[in-house]
């Protein structure tokens, strides 16, 4: 089969590589669209902590099943692998296994035109929903969960820091779930992004409170900087919820005296769960989220370097990569 390989940082070459062995409760998956994230530029630039080259990179896969009594169905891909052993499985958590691992990041991913799965780990495609559209399921699910997390309801006032794909998706589920919300995004392109997507976006955290008519009942940290990290107690009112979605690669100061004196709850939120998977396919099926702006390009493998280039610079929100398979 054919597969994007990237051979060691920065350095792609499609080559030949053999068709994967389906093991006991596994089938074969023909990736149609594989979404590319922040997460995939961490491991092209060499600094993802667990990824090893050679490796196909692509964790975010929507495809069609092609091997097994469900060939032919329309999938989205759970690539997530836990132990199924540790304290956090035995619990339920699977999702925060003390040992997770993922499709694309720990073993080869989408970039292929074949890709093993296990068959528990797929989510069928609503009837009607494009697997161009699917493909943003997975980014779609890490909001969805994180909006579950923070507990807000309809009429819950929110703040969301950075305007990448996460955090834009983020606003977008807390939208729908009936919350008037504020983008902070300081990228003049973001949020020219936000506001098609009718997203209400400031380029400075103090101009929340304004729009918002007082400080926000909940704040998500979708950008995982420093500066943002230490602002986020003072978004909050008294008993309000800080959640924190972006993942930070080193450790960064947070003001736990705000945090202590207005009782704010600080919630971590990590991937998702099944369920969140499923519910981020109904808001799709449903147009909850304008795929057609969030999507910024479709490549193909040979134009995947020049696509991540301009996803560094933030001259695109989310880019797809057409691998081929199901069409």
């Amino acid at each position: 089969m054919k597969a994007l390989v990237l051979e060691s940082p920065g350095r792609f070459r499609v080559a030949e590589r053999p068709e994967p062995d389906v093991g006991l409760d596994q089938v074969l998956v023909a990736p149609a669209y594989v979404g590319v994230c922040g997460t995939d530029l961490h491991i092209v630039d060499g600094l993802h902590p667990r990824a090893r080259f050679p490796l196909i990179l692509g964790h975010e896969v929507v495809g069609v099943v092609a091997s097994g009594p469900s060939a032919g169905a329309a999938v989205v891909v759970d690539p997530t692998i836990s132990c199924g052993t540790c304290s956090a499985c035995r619990l339920g958590l699977d999702h925060v296994c003390e040992n997770l691992r993922l499709v694309g990041i720990d073993r080869d991913g989408g970039l292929a035109e074949r890709l093993v799965v296990d068959e528990a780990k797929l989510h069928p495609v609503p009837e009607g929903l494009t697997l161009e559209a699917a493909a943003l399921a997975e980014p779609l699910a890490v909001a969805v969960h994180a909006v579950h997390r923070s507990g807000l309801g309809a009429a819950s006032r929110v703040v969301v820091c950075g305007g990448g794909p996460i955090g834009l998706l983020t606003a977008l589920v807390a939208q729908a779930a009936g919350a008037t919300c504020v983008l902070v995004e300081p990228a003049r392109p973001r949020r020219e992004r936000a506001r098609q997507l009718q997203v209400d976006v400031v380029a400075d955290a103090a101009e929340a409170p304004g729009r918002l008519g007082g400080k926000a009942d909940v704040a998500f940290d979708a950008a995982a900087v420093a500066s943002v990290a230490l602002a986020m107690p003072g978004l909050v009112r008294p008993g309000g919820v800080v959640v924190v979605e972006g993942v930070y690669l080193a450790p960064v100061p947070v003001d736990l005296r705000q945090v202590t004196f207005g009782e704010l709850s600080l919630v971590g939120t990590r991937v998702y769960a099944p369920p969140d998977i499923d519910a981020a396919l109904d808001l799709l099926a449903r147009g909850a989220v304008d795929t057609a702006v969030v999507i910024s390009e479709i490549v193909g493998f040979s134009d995947l370097t020049e696509a991540l280039e301009r996803l560094r610079r933030g001259d695109s929100l989310k880019v797809l990569v057409d691998s081929g398979g199901g069409r």
